[in-house]
């Protein structure tokens, strides 16, 4: 059982609680206009590695994660593509008594979060545009089955934080914000993090001759957050901006 790993990222202090060791996983089903992870799409960008050969890089950082309540993150593209190279992972990191991230599309049969259900201690849970067309434009999928998905896992107990990347007029208008306050209120959920447009990302699309859909964005200004910010509290979801 073996993963195609591109990036193994130590001493992470935005992928979960604590200092983490992130896992970054190669393939994606969605083609985000925003993606920071574009290695994600290249299999000439990735290394092939055994469960136990990672956690041997993970553990090295054992001490850190005891102190801090930090652990395993496993990021992508998105990781739930290959549910059974996950599980095997997910469970030698239960082995060594580690806490568990995932952090997921939700673009993936339903299954697939099923069957990784019972080893991970948390999800990071993105939703990116609650209109579906407008989703379909803007990642290459529809939204319907990650909606599913992410009330399937709420429904199940799952520890789920919900996470949004903040897209100066693109889905920070009043109408999405809006949708999304709705659906995650109708799911008993009233925490959302925003996580800000960035553009550090465009240097690698340019590495790996790729075109950045969004380069002439800008970042959302601090007015501009924070009008997304009361937005969502006035309709009951308590919105954290990530300060990474």
């Amino acid at each position: 059982m073996e993963l195609r790993v591109f990036d193994v990222q130590r001493f992470s202090i935005h992928d979960g609680p604590g200092i983490r060791t992130t896992v970054f996983l190669e393939g994606c089903p969605l083609r985000c206009a925003w993606c920071q992870n574009p290695e994600s799409f290249r299999t000439d960008e990735a290394s092939t590695m055994t469960p136990e050969a990672i956690l041997d890089e993970v553990l090295k950082d054992r001490d850190f994660y005891s102190v801090s309540g930090g652990g395993l993150t496993v990021s992508g593209g998105e990781p739930l593509l290959r549910p059974a190279s996950v599980c095997a992972l997910l469970e030698e990191a239960k082995r060594h008594g580690l806490h568990t991230c995932v952090q997921t599309s939700g673009a993936v049969p339903e299954a697939n979060l099923a069957r990784v259900l019972g080893l991970v201690d948390l999800f990071q849970f993105d939703l990116k545009h609650m209109n579906t067309e407008r989703h379909r434009e803007l990642t290459g999928a529809p939204n319907e089955r990650i909606l599913r998905n992410a009330a399937f896992l709420v429904e199940r107990g799952a520890t789920v934080r919900f996470r949004m990347p903040l897209l100066p007029g693109i889905n920070d208008d009043d109408e999405n914000l809006t949708e999304l306050a709705r659906f995650l209120v109708g799911l008993g959920v009233t925490t959302l993090e925003l996580v800000p447009y960035h553009r550090l990302y465009i240097d690698k699309y340019t590495t790996l001759g790729l075109e950045p859909r969004l380069k002439d964005l800008e970042p959302p200004s601090p007015a501009e957050r924070m009008r997304a910010v009361e937005r969502l509290n006035r309709h009951g979801v308590v919105a954290e901006i990530d300060a990474g």
